[in-house]
């Protein structure tokens, strides 16, 4: 079996690997397309600790091939999409046989090897099926949406609330696609790249900020507040730049959520969160509370357009070439698909 595998900083290959095996209530899954987003892109580039060698990736879809015991053989051939993270095994929510609620979840491709490969075995727990219409690409996007879903689930957006999102890439999109069609009214995204906008203004933002351009982008965001600041501020670039100015653009008594994660990021500062009795959301991944479901659903019935999103495909043997595309950002890059 092939399989991309990074074996340093910004060095990715394709080598063989052994073949998947489902163990005990794991099925094997053949990957269909699989993309990018920015943990694979900071574990390439190092800003995110991984071991080396590691096959990378955690957002795919495909068809089930095998199963292991205890699994239903009916799921052969059934095409699926993939919750990422993995069930501890050992935690009491795993004894009571309930893996979904595992509070010790990992992240496949980041503790252990991930989906950049031509087979995967994951639990069959982690088993969403597919449905007619939704094609495999799409359910490998289902992530940036989960995400988001679990940002805006737990900010409770407000009708005509006013509310900045920092970063307008895979995650940042969706955000702002989600916080549109929660009612967000004054909706200021920002990005380093004008390549962007044009999809976040078809997503519904009202103003684009681009931080490279202006003299002072906090200032300039303030200013499209009327200097009060946002009702809600939503970082999801992992930049310290856009991590540091969070705090200043939100309003007393305003809500923030931080997404972006990366080794670099500084501390939040304690003062500013008690001079403006502010309410901190941390975000660590999907929520795992139906999101995915949810999100597959937004796409299936068409309130989420993806196409928009993915501006580069690439064969598995072509994976160096996709992860300096999505690391670089080149072409106007915003979503990189790998299809082995």
């Amino acid at each position: 079996m092939r399989a991309a595998v990074l074996t340093g900083i910004e060095q990715v290959e394709v080598q063989d690997f052994p073949e998947a095996e489902a163990a005990p209530g794991w099925v094997v899954v053949t990957v269909e397309a699989a993309s990018l987003c920015g943990t694979d892109s900071h574990q390439y580039d190092g800003r995110i600790d991984t071991p080396f060698p590691r096959v990378p990736g955690h957002d795919f879809a495909g068809r089930v091939e095998r199963v292991g015991e205890g699994v239903d053989e009916s799921l052969v051939g059934a095409a699926v999409a993939v919750k990422p993270s993995l069930p501890c095994g050992e935690c009491d929510q795993c004894g009571k046989g309930k893996p979904a609620d595992c509070t010790r979840k990992k992240l496949i491709g980041l503790w252990s090897d991930g989906c950049m490969r031509e087979r995967i075995a994951v639990p069959a727990v982690n088993l969403i099926p597919r449905p007619e219409g939704v094609e495999a690409w799409q359910a490998s996007l289902l992530e940036p949406l989960a995400v988001g879903l679990n940002t805006v689930d737990r900010l409770r957006i407000l009708l005509g609330e006013t509310v900045v999102v920092l970063g307008q890439g895979p995650i940042g999109l969706a955000l702002t696609r989600l916080c549109a069609l929660s009612g967000a009214g004054r909706l200021i995204v920002t990005d380093a790249r004008e390549a962007p906008f044009e999809i976040a203004r078809t997503y519904g933002a009202s103003d684009c900020v681009n931080v490279a351009e202006v003299d002072d982008a906090k200032q300039a965001i303030l200013d499209l507040t009327g200097g009060a600041g946002a009702d809600i501020v939503i970082e999801t670039s992992g930049f310290p730049s856009s991590s540091e100015m969070m705090l200043d653009l939100v309003r007393k008594e305003g809500k923030v959520a931080h997404i972006g994660w990366a080794n670099d990021l500084p501390p939040l500062p304690v003062v500013p969160l008690m001079a403006k009795t502010l309410t901190v959301f941390g975000i660590g991944g999907n929520g795992g509370r139906g999101q995915y479901e949810r999100a597959l659903e937004l796409v299936r019935s068409g309130r989420f357009d993806l196409e928009p999103l993915v501006t580069h495909r690439y064969a598995l043997e072509d994976v160096a070439d996709a992860f300096a595309t999505a690391h670089a950002k080149t072409d106007g890059a915003i979503k990189v698909i790998v299809e082995p």
